[in-house]
């Protein structure tokens, strides 16, 4: 497994919770009578779950963290 590996699984991993947990959560808080807020909610957890994706998948691209393979007996 190369390093572009490692930064493909974090990163889509991150992103994608991070992003779908801010929606989800902000919803709770958001007036919906206002469309401005929404597409600010949409832009700030893109933002955030894109930049916090790509820090920690730059990191396990250096790590490796979460190699696990079978131990051959």
């Amino acid at each position: 497994m190369n390093k572009l590996f490692y930064f493909k699984v974090t990163f889509l991993q991150i992103s994608a919770g991070l992003f779908t947990g801010m929606i989800v959560y902000g919803l709770f808080d958001i007036d919906f009578s206002k469309s401005e807020m929404i597409m600010s909610l949409i832009k700030k957890s893109l933002v955030t779950a894109t930049s916090t994706g790509l820090i920690l998948g730059v990191l396990n691209m250096f790590f490796k963290i979460g190699s696990f393979q079978k131990r051959q007996e």
